[in-house]
């Protein structure tokens, strides 16, 4: 049923069991793993005070691409591991549910994974968490992992 299947991975302990879900459906139907990683966005802080150090943009493109590599990596090796053929890809945009859901379009992904933060529905919207907007602009069907952290 599913040939490419997009799994989300950030810096997070929740990347894990999304990655292993991933690779289980993975194994399932025989499909291949695209790994995404949403690259963050550069924002100068805005404060009344002058900020004692400021990472200049390329700084810090550079450094989130090098995370971004590491968790891409990692992930990529689970899939060797269990036999699972993987592509790895990063991208950012100015709505990371967007993002996703373009690259998912763009790379022929047949299903989205992603961790949940074990939060509700409600706290989900209010911390800006990808899940509600990815879920509502996804062409395809968004599998949601429960995480670990917070059971609010």
């Amino acid at each position: 049923m599913y040939k490419r299947i997009m799994v989300i991975v950030d810096d997070t302990p929740n990347t894990d069991v999304a990655v292993k879900q991933g690779v289980d459906m993975a194994r399932a139907h025989q499909a291949e793993v695209l790994f995404f990683y949403v690259l963050p966005r550069y924002v100068l802080p805005m404060v009344d005070a002058l900020p004692v150090t400021v990472q200049s943009p390329e700084e810090f493109q550079r450094e989130a691409n090098d995370s971004a590599g590491k968790v891409l990596h990692a992930a990529s090796a689970v899939a060797e591991a269990a036999g699972i053929v993987s592509h790895r890809a990063m991208g950012s945009g100015v709505d990371d549910a967007h993002c996703v859901a373009d690259a998912a379009r763009i790379r022929h992904c047949d299903l989205i994974v992603v961790a949940s933060e074990r939060r509700n529905a409600v706290m989900r919207l209010i911390t800006g968490n990808i899940i509600p907007g990815l879920i509502t602009h996804a062409g395809v069907p968004v599998l949601v992992c429960q995480g670990i952290g917070d059971s609010a």
